[in-house]
């Protein structure tokens, strides 16, 4: 199980070489720092030592990574960040505060359902795109593994520890293989908004959709896009080079545009 989570830094990596100009960097940093920190919690479960703290503390850092993805917008992608290490420092608190008493991790409450919340809203987040099953993976670890902190696993809800931790190992690889075989349409404007919105997920994709849509209007352009691409199907007639110009402008915002 740990060897398997290792190879996660492939996908990882190939990951970073292909957004590390885009705004996405530092939401990737964080995933990986995530990433990072459930191989040495496998790890030394692995060699015999185990601590629902540390568990406590990488699902921590997987919130993190969350919600980093939702300030990756330039300006102020790296200004974000104090935002996110502030969240990170109210989630680790209880963790914190539980060190003294050497108790095992915090105790079921408000503070452990806020950071199953906060996971919830980057699975979320990704569920209506093309990384909607890793997501789905990444949700169903976190329910089973808070599910066995609140008592309630059972045959019905499997107990977590095993079961997260095979969520886990598999994310990375259910994100990227479908990548290896997947076609992008061939028109450029559909296949520049559905990279755009597979790697930055609902709530960038909204915002985006909702600003060109606006834009669409002013010009009196007859398409209009929809989450799944422009309707009518693909830019056609002279409007074509001014629909792709003005997605591209709008996409600039968050770094390098897609190819």
């Amino acid at each position: 199980m740990v060897f398997l989570l290792y190879l996660g830094a492939v996908p990882l990596a190939r990951a970073w070489l292909a957004l590390r100009a885009t705004s996405l960097s530092h939401a990737l940093t964080w995933a990986g720092i995530a990433w990072a920190a459930w191989a040495l919690v496998l790890t030394c479960e692995a060699v015999g030592w185990s601590s629902p703290g540390g568990r406590y503390g990488a699902w921590c850092l997987v919130g993190a990574a969350a919600v980093a993805v939702l300030g990756a917008r330039r300006p102020g992608v790296a200004a974000w960040n104090f935002v996110v290490v502030g969240l990170l420092a109210v989630l680790l608190l209880p963790l914190l505060e539980s060190l003294p008493t050497g108790d095992e991790g915090p105790k079921p409450g408000l503070p452990t359902c806020f950071l199953v919340a906060t996971v919830l809203v980057g699975v979320g987040n990704y569920l209506p795109t093309r990384f909607g099953w890793a997501a789905g993976l990444l949700g169903l670890g976190c329910l089973l593994e808070f599910a066995d902190r609140f008592g309630l696993g059972s045959v019905a809800v499997p107990r977590g520890g095993a079961a997260t931790n095979a969520c886990l190992v598999v994310v990375p690889w259910v994100a990227w293989l479908p990548s290896l075989w997947r076609r992008l349409p061939s028109d450029p404007f559909n296949r520049l908004w559905l990279t755009f919105r597979d790697r930055y997920g609902f709530v960038w994709g909204q915002r985006l959709r909702e600003q060109f849509n606006r834009s669409a209007a002013h010009a009196g352009w007859s398409a209009e896009l929809g989450w799944s691409g422009l309707r009518p199907a693909g830019p056609v007639g002279p409007e074509d080079a001014a629909m792709v110009t003005t997605l591209q402008a709008l996409i600039k915002r968050f770094g390098v545009v897609p190819e």
